[in-house]
């Protein structure tokens, strides 16, 4: 296969077929004749190729142009761990991917886990760029990964704030309320300053496993791209959920759970039992803001065919899917303490807050696994959560009252 020619050497292709026609029509003019066919036809083959020349050089100066002003191509998660894969070496895109997740992490306080991990941004911001025309047009959509989560975490869907980019540990200020009192009219007012306290959030490393197979990586596909970006999004929102709404002990190295410590024993749901969550939230006054249940979804079904009292028509869950007259939710993250006991919660869900440090550290694995063709990707992310007021959120653990 020929080389395909430099602009320098069309260039100079081009000059030697302008002199080249230029001497067959001097030719001609001295010899004081007309020009022959074979020379018509030597002329008109000359100019084709002028043409096309012409064409290849206006289209790469098109081409260079574009490469100049312009970072269109989006961000492709698949081919970024592909290039991890074989080696680190990265296309324009990802590199540029990885400096702003590395600007994420540093600005953070957090260091990588690896030397040679892909650093993803949680959260991209647009560029915008003013000026003349001509003006570098930076693409915007590298890869935002706080909408997805947003969507596939069933707190956030409750109104759990979430807090991203944090720099360093936070401190959240606990308010217990204020106080009110009457006073005589010349007495000095009483302080109705009510109590502050703080809880700090800080920094906790959530690490995942995924495994894609080589062939699946080299598949130049938006279909794939999308079931990549998704199996990392659900890996991340699956163990946070778990761990938030869970109960397991508790550790310097994780969130606490909001049935960490719950030590009651389950109770069988009844009607009654739903209704005293709403009312500890309101004796606590935090009956405002996102108020839904979040249930188990193994209760789900329990509610739906539970009465609420003996000789009353209705169930315990509505046919519009509300509990109590509150939308419920429902997931399998929630705790459960048996196979026959789950947990129920009800509060104001906006006092629930997540945290969100740094970006996406993901090292890519071709070896372990190998043999089988399957690459692994192991993800780190940092995250905490807290509850602004204890008593915002009001918890049980429930089960089938019917079952013998």
């Amino acid at each position: 296969m020929a080389k395909e020619k430099t602009k320098v050497e069309l260039a100079e292709e081009r000059g030697q077929l302008y002199k080249k026609g230029v001497d067959l029509v001097n030719k001609a003019k001295q010899e004081k004749r007309e020009l022959s066919k074979e020379e018509k036809d030597q002329i008109t083959e000359i100019q084709l190729r002028m043409t096309e020349i012409n064409l290849e050089l206006a289209q790469r100066e098109a081409m260079k142009f574009a490469d100049e002003h312009t970072t269109g191509e989006k961000f492709s998660l698949r081919k970024a761990l592909l290039e991890l894969a074989d080696g680190g070496h990265y296309s324009e895109n990802t590199r540029k991917m990885n400096e702003r997740g590395a600007a994420s992490l540093q600005k953070s306080g957090l260091i990588p886990k690896s030397g040679t991990s892909l650093l993803i941004p949680v959260e991209s911001r647009a560029e915008i760029t003013a000026g003349n025309a001509g003006a570098n047009v930076i693409e915007t959509d590298f890869m935002n990964i706080v909408e997805p989560l947003r969507d596939r975490l069933v707190l956030a869907s409750a109104g759990a704030t979430m807090l991203t980019g944090l720099v360093s540990d936070i401190d959240i200020p606990a308010y217990s309320g204020s106080t009110s009192n009457w006073d005589n009219e010349n007495a000095a007012a009483s302080d109705g300053a009510g109590t502050f306290s703080k809880k700090t959030m800080k920094p906790k490393r959530l690490t995942s496993i995924l495994k894609v197979s080589r062939q699946m990586l080299v598949q130049d596909s938006l279909g794939v791209e999308a079931m990549l970006r998704a199996d990392l999004i659900n890996s991340i929102a699956s163990k946070l959920e778990a761990t938030i709404l869970g109960g397991a002990e508790t550790s310097a190295e994780k969130p606490n759970g909001l049935f960490t410590g719950y030590v009651t024993e389950s109770t069988a749901l009844t009607w009654k039992g739903v209704v005293d969550l709403e009312t500890k939230v309101d004796l606590a006054n935090a009956l405002m803001g996102n108020t839904k249940y979040i249930v188990h979804t193994s209760l789900v079904g329990l509610a739906k065919t539970t009465l609420k009292n003996d000789g009353v028509s209705g169930y315990i869950m509505a046919e519009n899917g509300q509990m109590n007259g509150y939308d419920t939710l429902r997931t399998n993250a929630v705790y459960k303490k048996t196979e026959t006991e789950w947990g129920a919660l009800f509060g104001n869900w906006a006092d629930l807050l997540i945290g969100q440090w740094g970006a996406l550290d993901l090292t890519v694995d071709p070896y372990t696994e190998a043999d089988k063709a399957f690459v692994r990707i192991i993800v780190n992310s940092y995250w905490d959560s807290c509850l602004r007021r204890d008593n915002s959120i009001a918890k049980a653990l429930f089960k089938d009252g019917s079952a013998a």
